[in-house]
């Protein structure tokens, strides 16, 4: 009797075990940037899972489920961008994105997003997501994310294009080399971008050249659009 009581204590550990495997192997690993109205607020890698969220606005202030499957989504249960926001604020360096202002709208199944940082949606800007620089196109709940997926969360009109800097990784000082700056929703160049104190032509290319440092930080902006990813490129 001893033995077999023994015998289901051993089974019935080795099947939380799994569990316990199963749930951290369902954290995926995206990399999360948002862009607030004058700086980047927050850059980096976090794991984030299908999950709930707390509604902290409105009549609603429930938890509901964030997790793609019951947020109206195609698929099963995944990590989104709203809990990647989630897990950015709870690291070391995202703690300035709280409070993060969740509102649960029953009618769409899902939550918006309207403040971060202490920045709130206010008229036709509204805190909205991208991922692999393509603007959301269902809910932040009902989006599934994969592994080394790049999620941008921002504030801005309906349809401002997300910035694409794309730079050489390697760059000789005092030797000139292109950068260019692209629309994350079309792919297209864009021109009029301040990149490294240079102008983008029409195709969206700049010439930079680099004098002094060992490594230079580039990034570019333009009125009416989200500024960009920040691209290292190391002096020789």
């Amino acid at each position: 009797m001893i033995k077999g009581s023994l015998l289901r204590v051993l089974a019935l550990a080795s099947v939380f075990v799994v569990a316990l495997s199963a749930s951290a192997a369902a954290a995926t690993k995206v990399n999360v940037r948002v862009e607030g109205a004058k700086a980047t607020l927050f850059e980096g890698d976090v794991s984030a899972s299908a999950g709930k969220l707390t509604s902290n606005k409105g009549k609603d202030r429930a938890a509901h489920l964030c997790n793609v499957a019951a947020n109206g989504g195609s698929g099963g249960a995944a990590a989104t961008p709203s809990r990647a926001l989630l897990a950015a604020s709870g690291m070391p360096l995202g703690r300035r994105l709280g409070p993060i202002g969740l509102e649960w709208y029953e009618s769409f199944g899902d939550f918006v997003v309207g403040r971060v940082g202490g920045e709130a949606s206010s008229g036709d800007d509204y805190w909205q997501y991208w991922v692999n620089f393509k603007p959301g196109e269902v809910g932040a709940c009902a989006a599934a994310l994969k592994e080394g997926d790049k999620v941008l969360w921002a504030s801005g009109e309906y349809g401002v294009p997300a910035l694409r800097l794309n730079a050489p990784t390697v760059a000789f000082k005092g030797r000139a080399f292109n950068v260019r700056v692209t629309s994350g929703t079309t792919g297209k160049g864009v021109a009029g971008a301040r990149v490294g104190g240079a102008t983008t032509d029409a195709n969206g290319f700049a010439r930079l050249t680099l004098r002094s440092g060992s490594e230079r930080a580039l990034g570019a902006t333009k009125r009416g659009a989200i500024r960009s990813n920040i691209e290292s490129v190391v002096l020789r």
